[in-house]
């Protein structure tokens, strides 16, 4: 047999229907497990267990082979079925080369951005990266990705092994004695055993984010009165006040005006000639339920809000305000014009938590507490190691341990998900250290025998060649109910090479376009309206073209394949005429002598 015969053997099964179904079977049912364990370890991890892996990328090119192979062998390709049948497999291969270079050539990232804030020009991409600035001053960095089985990609880093990752860990913090100056910590233990719980919380003056620690709905707090005035009224029981709802701020174009919510609810106050308020509605805690609809989760004023009608000469508005200065109004028009040189603003005085433990250091160093619980307020004298039934269930609280001069120390554990909501964290190690935690975006120092070397384990960002900045976000309602009908972000896009500001609108299916970056609405956050996520994507220009090329090829082989025969018989009987022959019918005078 000639040497030459095997080869071609290969050539045609390569191209033979006996190799494609097998093939497309594999490649099918693998997309259909994709789609399943995308919604369990979501589309990052699918993208690089699956999309991105050789295997896969090894499957697309012998399925592009078959699709060449094939076509090959029906060559030469004459007549429509076989031209038909050449173009729309060339279509395909076309189409897998540039599905495959969009997969590993495009960018896409989100980018956050708020009104209150200036122009952002980084979006986070898919993915986290390790950064390590060695003893020497070296910079070393790569990209971090944890596989489902929990191995890390790549396990080293310069003399860093990658050992562990997780998704949740908490920073645990404890004080110890040796600040220069007067710092009061203690160390408070929580037991009950009605819930089988125990917990142990520090509490300082400084840092203040120390000072004040929420368990589930109650305060620990340690206060340092000024004088004996201020200690006498923290150990009295709070006055049963009930707290008013607050006032809104109105200034228009020629006067100022302050309106107490609760005494004006539902009623109509004229400002001036052309301007008339009602207070609508009002939520003490507000929250938008399921249906998109305004709610009030407590009564206590942790996020107070108020609705209201404006009348104008220009118009009528729906105006939703909140107590909080970060949140800005949301102002609709709902017929005419928005009346101008109008603002709004709400001033309230917070809840005081109605279940708090606090512990009171005196100017004369005594310590005393306050306990307060939804039936009971009782305070005194306490030293450590006195137990304290503050009144919530069977809780009982110790005082553990008490600290004059105190400096914090921390320190990253990894926890279950179920106990806390922490942040991600990779462990390493180096060859001569201990194990060390790097929280997400944190950047940690680790000592070595050569010296201080600095980690940071980070998200993944890119710099656009250009910035973004949010000039106005506005939510627009469904006619005569609450319910949100569309979101849109006014941008300004600063382009520093062209020293240049275009404005664009971007909403939902509307994107824009600039410098072939593809800007479109992602998300937006319904209890902050100053923010909008958008997302940025780019794919190089011959890898848009490869795709439309193989689709446009596709449909013209189908069409051929179809209509291609047909169209060749009826141009076929055209008749051709050429110079010699020119018929031309007898005039009709004519032809009748004739007859």
């Amino acid at each position: 047999m000639p040497d030459f015969v095997f080869p071609k053997q290969i050539f045609k099964f390569c191209g033979s229907i006996k190799f494609a179904i097998p093939l497309l079977a594999v490649i099918t049912s693998i997309l259909i497990w994709a789609t399943f364990y995308e919604s369990q370890v979501g589309s990052s991890l699918v993208q690089q267990d699956v999309y991105k892996s050789p295997w896969f990328g090894a499957l697309m090119f012998l399925l592009a082979l078959n699709l060449t192979f094939s076509a090959l062998t029906r060559y030469p390709w004459r007549g429509a079925r076989k031209i038909g049948f050449a173009l729309t497999h060339l279509g395909l291969v076309v189409i897998i080369i540039g599905s495959a270079a969009v997969i590993h050539l495009g960018v896409e990232g989100m980018i956050l951005v708020r009104t209150d804030a200036g122009a952002n020009n980084q979006i986070r991409l898919e993915g986290d990266i390790l950064e390590v600035l060695m003893p020497n001053q070296e910079l070393r960095k790569t990209d971090v990705f944890v596989h489902a089985d929990g191995r890390i990609t790549p396990p080293k880093l310069a003399n860093l092994s990658l050992e562990k990752y997780s998704k949740n860990t908490v920073k645990t913090v404890r004080f110890v004695e040796g600040a220069t100056v007067e710092n009061p910590a203690v160390q408070l233990l929580l037991s009950s055993d009605r819930m089988n719980q125990k917990l142990e919380r520090w509490l300082a003056i400084a840092p203040t984010a120390y000072s004040q620690v929420p368990v589930g709905p109650a305060i620990l707090e340690i206060v340092q009165p000024q004088n004996q005035s201020e200690l006498q009224q923290l150990l009295h029981p709070p006055q049963n006040v009930k707290k008013p709802w607050g006032t809104l701020q109105i200034q228009t174009q020629n006067q100022s005006h302050s309106l107490d919510i609760a005494t004006h609810l539902n009623q109509s106050q004229k400002l001036d000639d052309h301007v008339t308020l009602t207070v609508k509605h009002f939520w003490s805690d507000f929250r938008l339920n399921r249906d998109n609809q305004p709610s009030s989760v407590s009564e206590e004023l942790n996020n107070p809000a108020v609705q209201l009608e404006l009348m104008s000469s220009q118009g009528r508005e729906r105006w939703f305000v909140f107590g909080k200065p970060e949140i800005p109004p949301v102002r609709t028009v709902i017929e005419g014009k928005a009346a101008e040189n109008v603002a709004i603003a709400y001033n309230f005085t917070p809840s005081e938590p109605d279940d708090y433990f606090r512990l009171i250091v005196a100017p004369n160093r005594q310590l005393f507490y306050a306990a307060k619980s939804s039936r009971d307020f009782h305070s005194g004298a306490i030293a450590p190691g006195d137990t304290i039934r503050p009144g919530w269930a069977d809780f009982q609280i110790t005082f553990a341990a008490y600290t004059p001069h105190a400096q914090v120390q921390r320190q990253v554990i990894p926890v279950a998900a179920t106990q806390a909501s922490g942040t991600p964290a990779l462990l390493v190690q180096t060859p001569d250290s201990q194990p060390t935690w790097l929280p997400w975006g944190e950047p940690t120092a680790i000592d070595t025998p050569n010296g201080e070397m600095f980690a940071a384990f980070t998200p993944k960002l890119l710099e656009l060649p250009f910035a973004i900045a949010l000039d106005d976000f506005i939510v627009e309602r469904n006619e005569g109910s609450e319910s949100v009908a569309m979101w849109t972000s006014k941008i300004r896009i600063l382009d520093p090479e062209t020293q240049t500001a275009v404005n664009r609108t971007v909403w939902m299916n509307h994107p824009t376009w600039y410098r072939g970056w593809k800007i479109a609405q992602a998300s937006w956050n319904p209890g902050d309206l100053s923010q909008s996520t958008l997302q940025v994507k780019r794919e190089p220009l011959w890898v848009t073209a490869t795709t439309w090329t193989g689709s446009t090829l596709v449909i013209l082989g189908i069409a051929t394949l179809f209509y291609g025969r047909a169209l060749a018989k009826k141009l076929q009987q055209i008749p051709v005429l050429t110079e010699t022959e020119n018929p031309v019918e007898p005039e009709p005078q004519l032809s009748a002598l004739k007859s």
